[in-house]
């Protein structure tokens, strides 16, 4: 750790803000462990609370262990609009940065992050370490060199934020990582983190996946299932974490019609070179929705107007059809999913 650095970011930051500003903390839409417990952080960091300090996204959780973590932790994250968040005196971004949003928030004063690929120049105040495979690693640096007080809960967000974003030290963890993990494991609560790991799922699920199993096949490691119509986007990727967990299966996407939208999680094992989930869906929805993620898990939202412009048709089983074959093509370069001599077949199913 390099507190030199650290203690000189810590008076920047400081003696930007202001005893009487009003800040808001602003996630990347859909948040993850890692922002959510940097939010937090910083929010102690600058001996602030909720009321003075909110956290804000524009587009709300979504996956069950993060919405899990926001109920056990008691995170409070606010619908954004950007005509309120421009009242604000400052505006930080935590575990993002400003271009992300475009002209949804063109503005920021504090940027602190971990992700590479962003000029520097966005706000006054930016500590972006691209070697880092956390924000929370930052945010625990920070805390400690200032001497502040790391409570359970917050140490239990730190903890899961680390383990989530560099999968339990195994992707992209460096010494700073280590370091900080090794100083919140003894602070946190294991028995909350197992709570969060461990989801409960809602009774819907069980109906939906009882109608998505008798279309169950794994057809050279891949699953694509269309839900139809469902409530909440996070049955979608319930689901698609669900059938990740079958023997063989290397990739899969599940598609449900969730109001006016489309919405695809995609997700794989992480495994081998060039097998990279967000450019993946970028590569086959971009064109006609907004799509992304990382190299294990991604997500594509494509308005159903802009499908049945493209595609012709919003039946259910005509998009599950279509769905296998845009993967297909952008996996096994244009391979026919339906078609049973494309794929060798061994126990009796396609593998």
């Amino acid at each position: 750790m390099d507190q030199v650095l650290t203690r000189q970011k810590i008076r920047d930051l400081r003696s930007l803000i202001g005893d009487d500003d009003r800040i808001a903390i602003v996630l990347q839409d859909d948040p993850d462990p890692d922002a959510m417990a940097s939010a937090i952080a910083l929010r102690v960091l600058l001996k602030r609370n909720k009321q003075t300090t909110p956290i804000f996204a524009f587009k709300p959780v979504t996956r069950p262990e993060n919405r899990a973590m926001t109920r056990i932790l008691e995170i409070e994250i606010t619908p954004a609009v950007s005509e309120t968040l421009a009242d604000y005196d400052k505006i930080a971004m935590v575990d993002v940065e400003p271009p992300y949003f475009g002209p949804r928030l063109p503005r920021a004063d504090v940027v602190i992050d971990h992700h590479p690929g962003y000029a520097a120049g966005n706000a006054p105040f930016e500590d972006v370490r691209v070697d880092y495979g956390a924000t929370a690693t930052i945010m625990t640096e920070y805390l400690v060199t200032a001497e502040e007080r790391i409570s359970e809960r917050l140490a239990t967000a730190l903890l899961y934020g680390i383990r989530s974003d560099t999968l339990a030290l195994s992707r992209r963890a460096t010494e700073a990582d280590v370091w900080a993990f090794t100083q919140l494991y003894p602070l946190a609560n294991l028995n909350l983190l197992r709570q969060i790991d461990q989801p409960e799922l809602p009774l819907s699920f069980a109906r939906v996946l009882a109608r998505a199993m008798t279309r169950f096949r794994i057809i050279d490691g891949l699953v694509v299932l269309h839900l139809g119509k469902v409530d909440r986007d996070d049955i979608i990727v319930q689901m698609a974490e669900f059938l990740l967990q079958f023997e063989s299966v290397k990739w899969v996407a599940v598609a449900g019609k969730l109001g006016r939208d489309l919405v695809v999680a995609v997700r794989n094992r992480g495994l081998g070179k060039g097998l990279n989930a967000g450019d993946l869906a970028k590569r086959v929805f971009a064109d006609i929705g907004s799509a992304g993620g990382h190299r294990d898990m991604a997500k594509a939202v494509i308005p159903l107007s802009r499908w049945r412009q493209r595609e012709g048709t919003l039946r259910d089983s005509t998009i599950e059809l279509r769905l296998r074959d845009l993967f297909a093509q952008a996996l096994f370069g244009g391979a026919d999913l339906d078609d049973p001599a494309a794929f060798p077949i061994r126990n009796g199913s396609h593998v």
